[in-house]
């Protein structure tokens, strides 16, 4: 989005993507996600090293939009205060003064989780129609799209990790596993044998849950794959038509075009 007003120039978007382990955050081009930072969520003060590193990279310092999605509030309480007090700009967060991007049908609307609805949104700008978008991350979720682009709703299971902690906690000496995909998935130790049993079972699950829609929908969708989790499953999920890692982070730019189209409307 390269709109000129007056002499102020450009206006430079930074769209956040707020999760309960990882931020992201990055510059979003008419449509297109570049200069890529993560930080730990719950480390504030990375959190906003990686802010100004993007904004660094912008055309325009003195004009941008700065738009968060975000699943933790505490999180967004923080950054919110410092880009008003330090960087004097209005933060634009979506669920709150930035509508979601999609309509949803679901029960109770405010219960769904923002980044589904951004990450919803940009599946369906990615592929025109009705799909699937299967987002990997502390919780694997999987939501289903229709013809109109509106949000029918979807499943949630623990993410890889969230899966090797429970088992962690909640043993006496099984190991804290952190590093996926497995060797195989005949483990010959205890590590590996966790390891494949947690990559394999999430693959499983993933097929059954996308077969089940289809079997609801009558007809096989076309699955999107992302989330930061994403990358080490796609090669071993051969129904998904395409990976796009960062589908929030494109739903956060258009949850603030749908607004500013809305405004002028």
């Amino acid at each position: 989005m390269n709109q000129q007003v007056g002499d102020l120039g450009p206006l430079s978007m930074v769209v956040i993507d707020v999760g309960n382990t990882s931020t992201a955050i990055a510059r979003w081009i008419d449509g297109d996600i570049e200069d890529v930072q993560r930080a730990q969520t719950h480390d504030h003060a990375a959190v906003i090293q990686s802010l100004d590193r993007v904004r660094e990279t912008c055309e325009n310092q003195q004009r941008q939009a700065l738009i968060i999605a975000s699943v933790v509030p505490n999180a967004t309480e923080n950054l919110c205060d410092h880009i008003e007090g330090e960087l004097d700009l209005r933060p634009f967060v979506v669920g709150q003064n930035t509508p979601l991007p999609v309509d949803v049908e679901v029960e109770d609307p405010a219960q769904i989780g923002v980044d589904r609805a951004c990450t919803a949104a940009a599946a369906f700008e990615h592929t025109g129609h009705a799909c699937t978008v299967i987002d990997v991350g502390s919780a694997i979720t999987i939501d289903v799209i229709d013809d109109e682009g509106v949000f029918k709703g979807g499943t949630i299971m623990p993410g890889l990790h969230l899966q090797a902690k429970a088992l962690a906690d909640h043993t006496a000496q099984l190991p804290l596993i952190e590093d996926f995909p497995p060797k195989s998935v005949i483990g010959k130790s205890t590590d590996e044998a966790i390891r494949g049993g947690i990559f394999f079972g999430a693959c499983g699950a993933i097929r059954g849950v996308v077969e089940e829609i289809a079997s609801v929908e009558n007809r096989w969708p076309q699955v999107v794959l992302t989330g930061g989790g994403s990358e080490a499953l796609k090669d071993h999920l051969d129904f998904v038509d395409s990976w796009v890692p960062d589908l929030c982070l494109i739903g956060v730019g258009i949850a603030y075009i749908k607004r500013a189209m809305e405004m002028r409307g």
